[in-house]
């Protein structure tokens, strides 16, 4: 039943979050249902082909899980899923970032400069929006009216679905990727923290406050448990709740650390060989700096509680399952 779980799979993917479980356990029940009439019928199991033909009559998982969206007027329900999809993809990878930019902007600084900077954040940030916004319903909006649906019925296979995804699996490329990555920044990094040099040319000199010194004995046991989790997910790559709860836990303790690191103030200083560094370049290289950092507080307070929501997701699965069997 692979083929059909990959079938699943792939209309689950379009579903509304909070209503996927219920319609799918639905659509699996009714699928089994015909492949077990066939099944009957024919005195025997169905082979891969017979079952990729109950599924390819199905209609391919977009058409499927449409007939559970709501109904839309500018844009259709066939390409309804994937435009909410693509929204959400510019809001996140595009949107986001400036809005944490401004609001670290915001909450760590007080100064002059950034009150003068911050409504220019805002602004580009309101229009980039409504432009995004714009762009994305247009052109789906042009799509839905200029669209053929025969390619939406027709030459498709339920065979070249993707396989199911086994979410407690952790990928040992990703993994490997990871741990040479922490090894190199992490030394990198630790290297800065120490030497307190971020930039040193024959023109000018960028360095970090003396106050960072003492950060680097929080720094070098979080790099060595970070990479040691890295190493520990690559020879044995399964999550548990353990493991969850270790990445948690680093998780936190670098927001913790950062959280310090933002109030350092200022953050760098500028040397010029012969003459003052302008305020607005060291001003503007603080707040960059502490724009980053407050950033990367926040992306760690999202990853742990993350990995906490999947601690508690896995007792949900293993609670159900147990009375499942006790029942």
């Amino acid at each position: 039943m692979d083929l059909l779980n990959r079938y699943l799979q792939a209309v689950k993917f379009w579903l509304p979050r909070a209503q996927q479980d219920d319609i799918i356990a639905e659509l699996r029940d009714d699928i089994r249902s015909e492949i077990e009439e066939r099944e009957s019928e024919l005195g025997r199991s169905l082979h891969d082909s017979e079952l990729e033909a109950v599924l390819k009559q199905r209609g391919r998982p977009l058409l499927v899980a449409e007939k559970y969206l709501p109904q839309t007027s500018l844009i259709g329900p066939a390409l309804f899923p994937a435009y909410w999809f693509v929204l959400k993809l510019v809001m996140l990878c595009y949107l986001f970032p400036w809005a944490l930019v401004l609001i670290g902007a915001i909450v760590f600084h007080t100064n002059a400069y950034v009150h003068r900077v911050a409504p220019t954040i805002l602004s580009t940030l309101w229009t980039n929006a409504v432009g995004a916004f714009a762009i994305v319903t247009i052109i789906f909006a042009v799509l839905d009216r200029a669209k053929n649906k025969n390619w939406l019925v027709n030459d498709w296979s339920p065979s070249k679905l993707p396989p199911v995804r086994d979410s407690e699996r952790i990928s040992r490329a990703g993994s490997a990727i990871e741990l040479i990555v922490g090894l190199i920044f992490g030394t990198w990094w630790l290297k800065i923290v120490w030497n307190l040099t971020i930039l040193d040319s024959h023109s000018f000199k960028i360095s970090l406050a003396p106050a960072w010194h003492s950060l680097f004995w929080a720094f070098l046991p979080w790099v060595v448990a970070t990479v040691a989790l890295s190493v520990f997910n690559f020879v044995r790559p399964y999550w548990t709740r353990a493991r969850h709860a270790v990445k948690a836990a680093l998780s936190f303790a670098g927001a913790i650390i950062l959280t310090y690191v933002v109030k350092i103030q200022p953050m760098a200083m500028v040397t010029y060989p012969s003459s003052d560094p302008e305020k607005q370049v060291v001003s503007a290289i603080n707040l960059g700096l502490s724009s980053v950092f407050a950033i990367a507080v926040v992306i760690n307070v999202v990853i742990g509680c993350i990995e906490l929501w999947r601690i508690y997701t896995m007792n949900q699965k293993r609670t159900q399952l147990t009375s499942s069997v006790v029942a």
